[in-house]
């Protein structure tokens, strides 16, 4: 059941937006009003997302993991946006299907980097944002469904 409107000049940045659990928020957030910039790291992905979802999506490739690359994205968000009202923090992967003993190191910090990292330097950047407006609501979720070391 959708709420028309519910969101209805609202702003929402998502997180591995262009897929999985993102994909299917921006769909319920633009059905109830909201405009949503998607940001994943797959370029393709999110032009396949932004087609799907038309005029009220927008997309960007970000590295979560990237401190800097968050900060510059959300300043490009809000001035994309106009403002930030909701962030839904969907971006993480599942990383290697390997016992503990053969896992790589460089793997395990590679997933710790996007999923915890990146979580933290998203809802960093955002509620700095949403601070400054007196509004805002951060949405955290975390899935272990999706394939080998593919953003779920």
């Amino acid at each position: 059941m959708t709420f028309p409107n519910r969101f209805a000049g609202r702003a929402a940045i998502i997180t591995g937006g262009a897929s999985g659990i993102g994909l299917h928020a921006a769909r319920r957030f633009i059905a109830e009003g909201a405009r949503v910039r998607l940001w994943d790291a797959n370029g393709e992905r999110i032009e396949a997302a932004r087609a799907e979802l038309g005029a009220m999506a927008s997309g960007a490739i970000v590295n979560v993991a990237d401190p800097d690359a968050v900060e510059a994205a959300a300043a490009d968000a809000e001035a994309a946006l106009g403002k930030i009202d909701i962030l839904v923090c969907s971006a993480g992967i599942a990383g290697l299907n390997k016992n503990v003993v053969d896992y790589p190191t460089d793997e395990w910090r590679r997933v710790l980097d996007i999923n915890l990292n990146g979580l933290f330097y998203c809802n960093r950047a955002v509620a700095r944002r949403m601070i400054a407006k007196s509004y805002g609501r951060i949405v955290n979720v975390a899935s272990i469904a999706g394939k080998e070391g593919n953003p779920t």
